[in-house]
């Protein structure tokens, strides 16, 4: 009874354990990548908007 009550603990607690570490690491990751690639996307089309503006206007008052 001991045995079969220490095996059943140590495969929940092991189960639950990689259950919610996977989950976390998940979840971490795909904010984290979002994330980056938000920002990279969001930085990178400021850039060529703006260079593109300021070419335009130098153009066009050039």
């Amino acid at each position: 009874t001991t045995h079969e009550t220490t095996h059943a603990t140590t495969h929940a607690t092991t189960h639950a354990t990689t259950h919610e570490t996977t989950h976390a690491t998940t979840h971490e990751t795909t904010h984290a990548t979002t994330h980056a690639t938000t920002h990279a996307t969001t930085h990178e089309t400021t850039h060529a908007t703006t260079h593109a503006t300021t070419h335009a206007t130098t153009h066009a008052t050039t």
